[in-house]
């Protein structure tokens, strides 16, 4: 009998490890870029999502000046570099509508999409990509679905990048990104109906 009882028990802590084992092989370790998505419905039922990834300022200087385009440290090209940012960290932000809408006024048709942008000090392109891939590292230009100005605001220190919405109404809101010092808002409406 305690023969019997100290193989179930030699059975039950290697299930146990094994169960353990294969929970933290699974879930990994976190990224130091947590995602996060944010939504907005406008209209009856327009839902509009933004899926990212949270990049921390971490004492680093978050803008790369075209002035000293290797500054140790940069994260994000800046002034003068075609180079689209991924508008977050890790995977492609992401944005996803359930309806038509109109991006700045641009038309947007429902989709999932990849965002990205393109900083400088004087004005900010917007672009959304019909190709949602990892990264910024396959971009194509010639998959841009649209492309938009908009003017950078300076706001009050922000350590975790964030998306938002503000300014809501029935037929619009503004979306924003929000990082380090620096606010970009977009505004997205749809037709009445």
């Amino acid at each position: 009998m305690k023969t019997m009882q100290r193989v179930l028990a030699v059975m039950i802590c290697a299930g146990a490890t094994l169960v353990f084992a294969g929970y933290t092989e699974a879930q990994g370790t976190p990224k130091a870029s947590q995602p996060a998505s944010v939504s907005q419905t406008i209209g009856m039922k327009n839902k509009i999502t933004i899926t990212y990834h949270r990049p921390g300022v971490k004492g680093r200087n978050v803008w790369k000046d075209k002035s000293d385009n290797a500054q140790i440290g940069a994260l994000v090209p800046r002034d003068g570099d075609p180079r689209p940012w991924r508008a977050g960290a890790n995977n492609s932000t992401i944005i996803e509508v359930t309806g038509d809408v109109k991006i700045g006024g641009k038309d947007l048709p429902a989709g999932k999409y990849a965002l990205f942008m393109i900083p400088t000090d004087d004005e900010w392109i917007i672009i959304v990509n019909k190709e949602v891939k990892w990264g910024s590292f396959q971009y194509k230009e010639e998959h841009d679905v649209l492309r938009i100005s908009v003017k950078p605001e300076e706001a009050p220190h922000q350590e975790w990048l964030v998306y938002g919405f503000e300014n809501p109404s029935a037929y619009s809101t503004t979306a924003y990104l929000r990082w380090e010092k620096v606010k970009i808002p977009f505004e997205i409406t749809m037709d009445e109906k």
